[in-house]
């Protein structure tokens, strides 16, 4: 795959798509195929935010066949549409905004991705997050923000969106909660931290 991101044309595209042509996978990517090997192949997954597909792909790799997403830039739609299908002969990521409807969704994957461009406090980012979870109610939720130690300016990552463990426990009380550091500033641009949020009876 990195072959194929080699290829691409980053003129237009964002600096962050670029982390898949490096030698090494970003650090989220390897805890990502870590958790997902442990799932049933079987299982359902929806992707919030795919951008070029990159995470997708790596779902197609692990053997998971019912795969989707959904990214809200159109060109990265397109592209990741089109890189999937010459890798796997499948175009999984819907172009639109989530929430959309969803049915039998096991696992809502949702990383290197934070939304908040209409939102202005934790408070309504914190919901947001949890709307996103009700809205497909998914076995597991495998979520990666940023976390509340990165203490940096940052234009791209305001306060509000940096979301502790205390955050996470409120919100999600009742189900069950792990997680991992995946970046970690200054190594990386920014921390961030991984959350599997699970259902009880699993």
């Amino acid at each position: 795959m990195r072959e194929c991101n080699l290829g691409l044309d980053y003129s237009d595209l964002p600096q962050w798509t670029k982390i898949f042509t490096e030698t090494e996978p970003p650090i989220y990517w390897v805890r990502l195929a870590e958790i997902l090997s442990q799932y049933p192949k079987s299982y359902s997954v929806f992707e919030i935010g795919s951008g070029l597909g990159d995470v997708l792909a790596l779902l197609h790799f692990l053997g998971f066949n019912k795969v989707s997403g959904i990214e809200r830039s159109e060109n990265l739609a397109t592209i990741g549409k089109e890189k999937l299908f010459s890798l796997f002969n499948s175009k999984d990521i819907i172009i639109g905004e989530y929430p959309v409807q969803l049915e039998n969704i096991d696992i809502l994957v949702q990383v290197n991705c934070v939304y908040f461009e209409e939102l202005s406090t934790k408070k309504e980012y914190l919901s947001q997050i949890r709307r996103f979870y009700d809205n497909a109610n998914p076995k597991y939720y495998l979520l990666e923000v940023i976390d509340a130690s990165f203490k940096n300016y940052s234009n791209a990552f305001p306060d509000f969106v940096r979301i502790s463990e205390k955050d996470i426990y409120e919100i999600f009380k009742e189900l069950n909660i792990s997680s991992y550091l995946t970046y970690q500033y200054p190594k990386n641009t920014s921390t961030k931290r991984l959350y599997v949020i699970s259902q009880n009876d699993l």
